[in-house]
């Protein structure tokens, strides 16, 4: 079989990393956003039995329609959601899935999203997706490593006032080591196994699972994380300590910093957690035979939610 994964392999190569190939003839293929069609000609040379996106929203229809075989596009961005029974959103996660829901206009033939806490959302849009796909982890590449901490702590992503109302004190009083971008793969395992507690704080004031929870815990890390979206997969206390207020993970922090067995225990349990529920060749190999048996749901688009519908024009008119 012939597959192709088309990607920013800057935020998703650690879901398939160097641990597919034993599924076929897998090539990868970089996308940046709004890249022009020209730009995908080894993509339709490849003619792929098997097309899987991450950002699948942005991928041009002219392109999608030269691919003869199966589309399937996975969806990675925070959207709003239920928890609890009540709906969960920023400005931010409302205009990702503005972004998004234009994919209605697209010829996948699955679609999978990474949260289920999203798909009533999706469904009350005309949505119906072919199920949830959590995003694995490449767990050979993404391994613990016996390296003497550098750091204190680390964390990766871009700066925001709602992470730095978290970081402030800790870079202040502590050897904090924030990296925005720019770093994947075996340099970005070093980094993490070069500190002793990783952070996982949201961009905003919201509750979502950032993908980057599991991929720190693959290699070993000890994280402390704001609330992440509920499920049966990760345990908080059990996995990762979770916290709720700056103050919270500073009192954390200092606490776990000075108790090192507490977080290797807590670190082996997360490591041995990844290895049995997140394992990349696994995971792929289940996605993969549902599409080729076709026994997951097809992606459907009916009619939009008018409501989403007026905020979609109105984001048109938004001054930039």
């Amino acid at each position: 079989m012939k597959i192709a994964i088309i990607s920013q392999p800057e935020y998703f190569r650690f879901c398939y990393e160097n641990e597919l190939d034993f599924l076929g003839d897998v090539r990868q293929y970089r996308l940046h956003i709004g890249m022009a069609p020209e730009f995908y000609s080894e993509l339709v040379s490849f003619n792929a039995d098997l097309n899987i996106f991450f950002r699948p929203e942005f991928i041009p229809l002219a392109i999608l329609n030269q691919l003869s075989g199966k589309k399937v596009a996975l969806s990675s961005e925070p959207f709003p959601r239920y928890i609890n029974g009540k709906l969960n959103y920023t400005i931010d996660s409302i205009i990702r899935y503005l972004s998004f829901r234009t994919i209605r206009q697209l010829p996948y033939d699955y679609v999978f999203h990474y949260d289920e806490s999203s798909l009533k959302f999706i469904r009350e849009d005309g949505l119906s997706l072919s199920g949830v796909f959590v995003f694995p982890v490449a767990t050979k590449t993404y391994i613990p490593k016996p390296i003497n901490p550098n750091w204190d702590f680390f964390f990766i992503g871009r700066s925001t006032l709602h992470r730095e109302e978290y970081f402030g004190p800790l870079k202040h009083h502590f050897h904090f080591l924030h990296i925005c971008h720019g770093i994947n793969g075996r340099a970005l395992v070093d980094y993490i196994n070069q500190s002793k507690i990783c952070m996982n704080v949201h961009a905003e004031a919201e509750i979502s699972w950032e993908p980057r929870v599991q991929m720190l815990l693959s290699c070993g890390a000890f994280v402390i994380s704001e609330k992440i979206t509920p499920n049966k997969l990760l345990r908080p206390g059990v996995d990762y300590i979770e916290i709720a207020s700056p103050g919270e993970a500073y009192e954390a922090s200092e606490y776990f910093l000075n108790h090192e067995e507490e977080r290797k225990k807590i670190s082996h349990s997360a490591r041995a957690r990844i290895i049995e529920l997140f394992n990349a060749e696994h995971n792929f190999k289940m996605l993969i035979e549902g599409v080729t048996n076709e026994s997951f749901p097809r992606f459907q688009a009916g009619k939009p939610r008018v409501s989403i519908n007026l905020l979609d024009r109105a984001r048109r008119v938004w001054p930039r």
